[in-house]
């Protein structure tokens, strides 16, 4: 009798942003008084920083592989992160945490460490 082989149900980029979405992992960082937003997505190992511009999705950006490796390669339009904020944006489910002007720069270096200490 051969042995029936399952295949594990694999999560689409789609759904792993829908999820997020759903999980308000999707965060605004908005600093007073300038208006700047930084938007993160929170992720299992690290919280991936997220430029996304709805006006020319040509200008996004996000810090993860996917996106430097499968993005700017061709093979995929978007990774889930920028699909996670796009979403977000549309559906009007995030959450928004206000900052300083000042914390800016703190904010930023602590992202940064965040993603290089993912990279290593």
């Amino acid at each position: 009798m051969a042995k029936k082989y399952q295949r594990k149900h694999r999560v689409t980029r789609t759904q792993k942003a829908q999820n997020s979405v759903d999980e308000l992992a999707i965060k605004r960082h908005q600093f007073e008084p300038s208006g700047r937003e930084i938007w993160t997505v929170v992720g299992a190992d690290c919280d991936f920083m997220v430029e996304y511009d709805p006006s020319n999705s040509s200008q996004s950006f996000c810090s993860c592989d996917d996106y430097h490796f499968r993005v700017l390669g061709g093979s995929i339009p978007e990774c889930y992160h920028l699909m996670a904020v796009r979403k977000a944006r549309e559906q009007n489910k995030f959450s928004t945490i206000v900052f300083s002007d000042d914390e800016y720069e703190g904010l930023l270096r602590g992202l940064l460490g965040d993603i290089f200490s993912h990279i290593s």
